[in-house]
């Protein structure tokens, strides 16, 4: 009878990286300004976090804060891109 190891992992394979998705963004707001006020106010309370943290003690939530920061921008570029369509086409 054969026993697994305690140690063994279960590997996934590779999948493909899926396509970008449109622009679907995760809070809920009445405006795209407010949305974009909410972004950058995350993002500045995210980077003073991440101001507070040594890498020597904490490096897994330095990289969790610039993985949030990097998303939290994403987004703000995405809202900067609808504000700007939606100005092209009030003009």
């Amino acid at each position: 009878m054969k026993h697994l190891s305690a140690n063994k992992k279960n590997i996934k394979p590779a999948t493909r990286q899926e396509p970008k998705k449109a622009f679907e963004p995760e809070i809920f707001a009445d405006s795209l300004e407010v949305m974009e006020s909410y972004c950058l106010q995350k993002i500045v309370l995210l980077q003073s976090s991440l101001e507070k943290l040594t890498i020597v003690d904490n490096t897994r939530e330095i990289i969790s804060v610039c993985q949030q920061i990097k998303k939290e921008r994403n987004l703000l570029l995405q809202i900067i891109e609808k504000k700007n369509q939606a100005r092209k086409n009030i003009c």
